[in-house]
């Protein structure tokens, strides 16, 4: 089956400078992948760029095999975007803004619209600017949903919610979620991710620093902790190193030599990957 997107070698640049070079990822159908990184890392960039905001400036990427290059227009018309912004008129009601909004897209159904919005508690006749901050993502994620996309990105939605919100945020991504599309989730929230996510993208400065699938982070990637003296002899194997009350850590990478200290060993938070691999790219 066709990945939903494809990146190969990608990159943005403004004027001479690249604010995102050489991204390579690979959404399957039905994948839930979280993108993550600090402020200023290129997540925006990055979601700029698949929606046709940003120009490619080297390699190319496909959402379902069709070439963003080649035909932007196409690919454009996979996606369903949900922004921490306000890209619709505040003054309209939830039907008319999805009536008028839906002109815009051949493969928009209003039925649809208006089903989702029903199936998320949204009022459709309530006004787009007394919405909740929470329901106004539900509208968006509803009027995404009725254009039928096989890709959905969302930059930082649930910024500024609360941690309840936020995990029905996440209950609902996961049910509306099938084999038809893939989502494509960018925060700096990463608890969220570590019980939803089925694969992370981290980027620091404009680079990628992993694609990987959770089950592959697991495995190449450990916390071990122990003696100063222990560490030491991991000390250039080590991806970091902090010194705590009683114990000193690290990021250790699985390089197939095992580890041959009798340190412990921990799976590492997303957060613990993000504090180590920052900036060491």
């Amino acid at each position: 089956m066709e990945p939903i997107l494809r990146i190969e070698g990608a990159g943005a640049e403004r004027g001479t400078t690249f604010w995102l070079r050489d991204i390579n990822l690979t959404l399957e159908p039905g994948m839930f992948m979280g993108v993550i990184g600090r402020n200023g890392a290129g997540k925006t960039t990055l979601f700029h760029m698949i929606c046709g905001l940003s120009r490619i400036s080297q390699g190319d990427l496909w959402l379902k095999g069709v070439s963003m290059k080649q035909e932007p227009e196409r690919c454009k018309r996979e996606t369903g975007v949900i922004f921490d912004d306000d890209y619709f008129r505040l003054d309209l009601s939830v039907k008319h803004a999805g009536a008028i909004y839906g002109t815009y897209y051949k493969t928009y159904n209003q039925n649809d619209f208006l089903n989702y919005c029903r199936q998320f508690d949204v009022d459709t006749g309530q006004n787009l600017r007394k919405l909740s901050k929470g329901n106004y993502m539900k509208f968006q994620l509803a009027f995404a949903l009725a254009r039928r996309p096989g890709l959905i990105l969302m930059d930082e939605p649930e910024a500024g919610l609360d941690p309840v919100f936020r995990r029905e945020w996440m209950n609902l991504l996961y049910d509306v979620l099938n084999d038809d599309c893939g989502i494509l989730f960018a925060t700096h929230l990463t608890e969220e991710l570590e019980q939803y996510a089925d694969a992370v993208t981290m980027l620091s400065k404009g680079c990628q620093i992993f694609s990987l699938t959770m089950t592959e982070l697991e495995e190449q990637y450990k916390i071990v902790r122990g003696s100063r003296r222990q560490m030491d002899y991991l000390d250039n194997r080590l991806t970091g190193r902090r010194s705590m009350k009683y114990y000193e850590e690290g990021l250790f990478q699985e390089d197939g030599r095992g580890l041959w200290v009798d340190v412990s060993v921990s799976r590492p938070t997303l957060a613990e990957l993000m504090y180590y691999l920052d900036g060491k790219f």
